[in-house]
């Protein structure tokens, strides 16, 4: 039986953009202490792109959560949380909280716009320092597929194993295993019952 060869030998380049990608976590990390930052990541923390924290709320994230592209993690408030899971593969999406979102397991976040507050009053007294604004958690469930230029809108609930279409914009509670697309977004079908090879042949036909 011949002996199986290592990956850092069978794959040199992608062996050293991991080591490149882990160092730079690392080092994010003591950057991150340094400088007073409310931020934590468990193991192999991969940081391909750049990462952006601002406030003075907590980013937590999970083991093995890879960072590509640019991705912003901006806080509002002392209290405000953005918590990732693990495995989750970070492409540059945008976080802007004031009390909490939360990313499940093994998820796909794209490009996409994820804010828990409206920032200003919908009341036409908007410019009283006083008007209500609205604040409400948002929730990506397991195994979720964000695709670019999605919008997560205050209390927008995604249900595990969902794919958030290009462009749509979600409030409201979305169930488990369903495509989600448009503006107001809605569910266009359901994935549960589709086979593996169903879905890469949609992909090849272009879903034709």
């Amino acid at each position: 039986m011949a002996p199986t060869v290592p990956l850092v030998l069978r794959r040199p380049g992608h062996a050293a953009r991991v080591g490149r990608a882990l160092a730079r976590g690392f080092l994010f990390r003591a950057w991150c202490w340094v400088r007073g930052f409310r931020f934590t990541a468990g193991r192999n923390f991969r940081l391909a792109g750049r990462l952006s924290l601002r406030g003075p709320g907590r980013v937590v994230f999970g083991d093995n959560v890879r960072v590509a592209d640019v991705v912003t993690a901006w806080t509002y408030d002392i209290d405000a949380v953005i918590t990732v899971g693990h495995d989750v593969f970070l492409n540059g999406p945008h976080f802007w909280c004031r009390r909490a979102i939360t990313v499940g397991d093994r998820s796909i976040l794209a490009e996409a716009r994820l804010m828990d507050t409206d920032f200003h009053s919908v009341q036409v007294n908007r410019h009283n320092p006083a008007a209500p604004v609205r604040v409400q958690p948002i929730t990506v469930s397991d195994n979720v597929w964000l695709c670019a230029q999605a919008a997560l809108l205050p209390g927008t609930v995604i249900g595990q194993n969902s794919v958030v279409g290009f462009g749509a914009v979600c409030t409201g509670e979305y169930p488990a295993d369903v495509v989600i697309a448009g503006n107001p977004a809605r569910v266009v079908r359901s994935i549960a019952d589709e086979s593996p090879l169903t879905l890469i042949d949609e992909r090849r036909t272009g879903g034709e």
